[in-house]
């Protein structure tokens, strides 16, 4: 199976589209009533007009863009052969193991992988341009308007700096420009359309909106064990695999790695447990996609590994 999905690109978009809308049917045919809490103002007013199942259809169809822009992202920058869709799979398999309509999560990580194209390019260069830098802590900036719990985003954000040896007064103040310009627009529109107060109680609410605490049933917990699994065995395998790779291959490594402890702080920040597969799916994506894209002669186990793996997900989404 892992064989074929290395290289029949045919039958892995059928693959794809079939466990996509086996895990979205259900939310095509009784769709959720309610857009989720813990957006920005900016998210409810994007999706203001929509109906329950218009959002379900354009939150599917986000979901497969996001991941054919990250698989595409991969790669560009050599992280995977160009035959395996295998981390465009996983992408979707994570981001669809959740509320099965448009969230603020699922719009916000579209900039997210945006911001991860900035620093991927950052790492190819020799000399980091700083349009890069702003890009990519512009597409946080837009992220956490979209989705205000993403603010812990800055923490990778920042420490991805620190992994491209940027340390100049320019570096950090493109950083911050990049980060606030969004708010100015924003918030320059809201003062104009006297709307400032409504919208900015709308974002502190949205960060207020923490659970430190566990819930979800027995299924929940059983495809979150399954799901961190596979995450800390792709995690391992790709911090373990870079002393052989160029310095650009080792940087953008350590950026999906950063962008993982991003995804662990925000699935904290909305409550321990189960884990918050959509804010965990790039790393998932990237890091376990690497692992099973990765020839091996013994393929029995992993195959077994990875059809379970993509029934279980598949099968359980739809059930509960």
């Amino acid at each position: 199976m892992l064989k074929i999905f290395r290289n029949n690109v045919v039958f892995q978009i059928v693959v794809i589209l079939v466990v996509s809308i086996v895990m979205w049917s259900k939310a095509w045919v009784n769709p959720v009533g309610d857009f989720p809490e813990g957006g920005g103002s900016l998210f409810y007013w994007i999706t203001g007009l929509m109906s329950p199942r218009v959002a379900a259809i354009v939150a599917w169809l986000l979901v497969i863009g996001e991941g054919v822009l990250l698989n595409s992202i991969m790669y560009q920058h050599r992280l995977i052969t160009q035959s395996t869709l295998l981390p465009l799979l996983l992408y979707v398999v994570a981001m669809s193991s959740g509320t099965l309509t448009l969230t603020p999560m699922m719009v916000g990580m579209l900039f997210v992988l945006l911001g991860l194209q900035c620093f991927f390019l950052m790492g190819s260069q020799v000399t980091v341009s700083i349009d890069k830098i702003f890009g990519a802590s512009a597409s946080i900036g837009m992220a956490i308007l979209l989705c205000p719990t993403m603010a812990v985003m800055v923490i990778p954000l920042v420490a991805c700096m620190f992994s491209h040896s940027l340390y100049g007064w320019r570096d950090w103040t493109m950083l911050v420009l990049g980060l606030a310009a969004p708010f100015i627009l924003i918030e320059t529109y809201y003062f104009v359309c006297d709307e400032l107060f409504y919208r900015n109680y709308l974002l502190v609410y949205a960060l207020r909106d923490y659970s430190w605490h566990a819930r979800g049933g027995l299924a929940s917990g059983v495809i979150s064990g399954v799901f961190v699994i596979l995450l800390l065995w792709g995690v391992l395998y790709v911090a373990g695999g870079g002393q052989s790779h160029s310095l650009s291959w080792n940087r953008n490594v350590t950026t999906v790695l950063l962008f993982a402890v991003g995804g662990v702080l925000h699935s904290a920040y909305t409550g321990i447990w189960p884990v918050d597969m959509q804010a965990l799916s790039v790393p998932f994506a990237c890091c376990t996609g690497m692992l099973l894209a990765e020839p091996r002669r013994k393929e029995f186990g992993m195959n077994a590994v990875f059809v379970v793996t993509v029934l279980l997900f598949a099968v359980v989404n739809w059930v509960i």
